[in-house]
């Protein structure tokens, strides 16, 4: 099952150059509307400007229709006043028709650049996801706070114990790591330990430390395999991949494990063959096989999916609140 999620990473690349060549043709898309854009907006100013120089001129000669002209002076203004209102006419109509295109033209400039910005956000996301991330080749072993509870505490569990863990699973050098002395609580815990001692180990070639019962700052350079108090279903195996699309009703839920964002972190449950498991998977970081159960669950409908909307009670009562309120207003008119 493991698997089906690697070659879901691995066709990122894929995806990758996709997603480039989209934006390649998004981005030339924009840079033509873009010059269009620009040109429309040169001739909307021109014919702006011939319409206000038209407007002036007609408004002169409408003024001058008002003096005490020759025949000949009248005509030739009542001539003038009609030819540049006809022209600031015909001038208009134009405009109205440019108006229209400069609006059109900048909504789909707008959509266009807008979908461009998320196609690169988008591309920077996928080119983070496609990277080779930190992968850490350590790994440390260790117990949930409500298995160390339950532990301590001599409750029923089916945790294993840090001592059953450390005798199946740790290979660390006693005498750097520390050894495991009991801690009073029916389990073992780790002492003497060395600072730093995961440096001890770094010069020792193809070694792979698994350390069980780990300090904090072993734990922020490590693979975390952490044991979980009890059985669990989850509806992402990696990372945040979300995997609850509902298909006909059905969706799939995985038990028992999970791993989070680049292999940092397993949750595994209180089985100590899955947990043999976590740690190989670990170990080949995260690019091995586990032999996971899954169940397809048939999606039941809720109590009040199939009723009307308006009719839940949230809204019932929302609107009956609303109504009691407007009474209650009418009611106290003039007492107020």
């Amino acid at each position: 099952m493991i698997e089906i999620m690697m070659l879901m990473l691995l066709g990122n690349a894929d995806m990758l150059f996709e997603l480039q060549l989209d934006i390649d043709e998004q981005t030339e898309l924009v840079a033509e509307m873009e010059l269009r854009f620009e040109e429309l907006k040169e001739v909307r100013t021109a014919t702006e400007i011939r319409m206000n120089t038209l407007f002036a001129e007609y408004k002169q000669y409408e003024k001058e229709e008002d003096w005490d002209n020759t025949k000949t002076r009248q005509d030739f203004v009542e001539f003038k006043s009609r030819e540049a209102k006809d022209q600031w006419r015909v001038e208009y109509r134009d405009l109205k028709v440019i108006l229209k295109q400069y609006d059109e033209l900048e909504h789909e400039l707008e959509t266009a650049s807008t979908i461009l910005e998320s196609m690169n956000k988008d591309f920077v996301n996928l080119t983070k996801a496609n990277s080779n991330p930190e992968r850490y080749v350590d790994i440390s072993v260790s117990l949930s706070k409500n298995c160390k509870t339950m532990i301590k505490y001599d409750m029923h569990t089916n945790c294993p114990t840090i001592r059953e863990l450390f005798d199946t699973f740790d290979n660390t050098d006693d005498t750097v790591s520390g050894v495991m002395a009991d801690d009073g609580f029916h389990d073992v815990q780790r002492v003497d330990i060395m600072k730093k001692h995961w440096k001890f180990y770094k010069d020792m070639n193809d070694f792979n430390l698994i350390m069980v019962d780990p300090d904090a700052d072993f734990q922020r350079i490590s693979v975390n395999v952490e044991v979980q108090a009890r059985e669990f279903k989850t509806l992402s195996l990696m990372g945040s991949n979300d995997a609850r699309s509902f298909n006909d009703n059905q969706f799939t839920v995985w038990k028992n494990f999970k791993v989070t964002d680049n292999c940092k972190r397993i949750l595994v449950a209180p089985d100590m063959e899955l947990i043999a498991q976590a740690v190989e998977f670990a170990q080949s970081q995260c690019s091995g096989d586990v032999d996971l159960e899954s169940d397809v669950i048939e999606r039941n409908p809720t109590l009040h999916e199939d009723k009307n909307w308006r009719d839940s009670p949230a809204l019932v009562y929302q609107n009956w609140l609303k109504e009691a309120m407007s009474n209650n207003k009418q009611l106290r008119i003039g007492l107020d």
